[in-house]
């Protein structure tokens, strides 16, 4: 299969989350103006479609292996998402830090039965 390569700019911050490797989506949408009231009166959203691997993310934009059935043009009011691999991305949260906070706002008494969590060592 040809490789196409295709870099998406962006003009708001990437989400934090993305990685390489992860997978990219675009979705059409499109909106209908209503001018005589000059307000958005109809806006539809294409069913995502596969684009490509992310192979590079850069400051403001994102560089994908474009996968040859995918839209050949993304514009820019498509709707770009991504999703993990997840057999890769399998397990829980990880780090080395958590600072929690809990409160009641109620001006009833309260009692915590239990807080419990889920770790697991992610750098041996």
């Amino acid at each position: 299969m040809p490789t196409i390569i295709t870099k998406i700019d962006f003009d708001i911050p990437l989400n934090r989350s993305l990685q390489i490797e992860d997978y990219a989506y675009v979705s059409s949408v499109q909106t209908v103006n209503n001018t005589t009231h000059g307000y958005t009166t109809n806006t539809t959203i294409s069913d995502p479609v596969y684009a490509g691997r992310i192979v590079i993310i850069g400051n403001g934009f994102i560089v994908i292996d474009k996968d040859p059935l995918a839209p050949p043009i993304i514009n820019n009011e498509d709707f770009i998402l991504f999703s993990k691999d997840n057999r890769v991305n399998e397990s829980s949260l990880k780090g080395y830090y958590a600072d929690v906070t809990l409160e009641n706002s109620s001006n009833k008494k309260a009692e915590l039965f239990a807080v419990s969590s889920e770790v697991a060592p992610s750098s041996k």
